[in-house]
């Protein structure tokens, strides 16, 4: 398990919504031990979905506006420091 806030104990499991821990689970452990890419696709209305893409084995994941907002609140606050976890420049 990949904690963060280490000083307070507090791990991934307890602060990240599921989608995010498993990717985050992904990107920092294991083989891959990665930064993923962030995919975008958007309808002419302004309607984006987005996906995680592991540079290592190609897994996708597919996320919401709100995980792509934690996932990247969490890769600025503790990613850097192992890293892995996305990058979206």
């Amino acid at each position: 398990m990949v904690e963060i806030n280490a000083g307070r104990g507090v791990t991934a499991q307890e602060l990240l919504s599921p989608t995010v821990r498993t990717i985050v689970a992904h990107l920092c452990q294991g083989d891959c031990h990665t930064y993923g890419a962030v995919l975008e696709w958007c309808e002419a209305r302004g309607d984006c979905q987005f996906a995680i893409l592991c540079p290592g084995c190609s897994l996708q994941f597919l996320i919401d506006d709100d995980e792509l907002a934690e996932l990247q609140r969490w890769t600025e606050a503790e990613g850097h420091a192992l890293v892995c976890g996305v990058r979206w420049e």
